[in-house]
């Protein structure tokens, strides 16, 4: 199973509280680029896909029960590999705030922000896992624990899964903040 999505949504929260119920291993993107150095030397350190599936991938052979936690889930697994791909949303404006007090710059709240309204990693889970195999959340009313019962529902098929239920462009269309959180020309 991956779970993915934006910065501040839940997605380790998540995984981790999903560990205490589930007993499952958690593999967390980031934490393995940082420990095999599997990132390119630009100004921004940008993840070596193809070293980090190649980690992932031998991983995966250690426990049949995974959950793949990060960001980057869609750009660094293959669909062959999950059996379900849960993507997180939340609010702009919780987003906005989340970001704000992990000290993120400007940019990359406005950057994160925008992604999440306009769905960016939901978009491109579809691309990488098929719309059979995503299943998105709104974590922004919902505490983890809660996030996990509907998780566990996913897995044991109760609860379909469903994409396309989260609307932030309308929400901030209709509070007058697009411009606010996307800028255009």
């Amino acid at each position: 199973m991956v779970i993915t999505g934006n910065p501040g949504v839940g997605k380790h929260t998540t995984a981790f509280e999903l560990r205490k119920i589930l007993d499952i291993a958690v593999i967390d993107i980031n934490d393995l680029a940082v420990k095999h150095h599997a990132y390119l030397q630009t100004p921004n350190l940008e993840i070596d896909s193809k070293k980090i599936a190649t980690i992932i991938k031998s991983k995966l052979g250690e426990s049949q029960r995974t959950v793949i936690v990060g960001h980057l889930a869609p750009y660094v697994l293959k669909k062959e590999w999950i059996d379900l791909a849960v993507v997180l949303r939340k609010s702009p404006y919780a987003i906005h705030s989340i970001l704000e007090n992990r000290k993120y710059s400007a940019e990359k709240i406005r950057e994160n922000v925008a992604s999440e309204i306009l769905g960016i990693i939901l978009y491109d889970s579809v691309q990488c896992f098929g719309k059979e195999n995503i299943a998105e959340l709104d974590m922004t009313q919902s505490t983890p624990a809660e996030v996990c019962e509907k998780i566990i529902s996913l897995l044991s098929a109760k609860t379909s899964r469903k994409i396309g239920v989260v609307d932030w462009l309308s929400l901030v269309y209709e509070k007058g903040d697009v411009e606010r959180f996307l800028e255009y020309s």
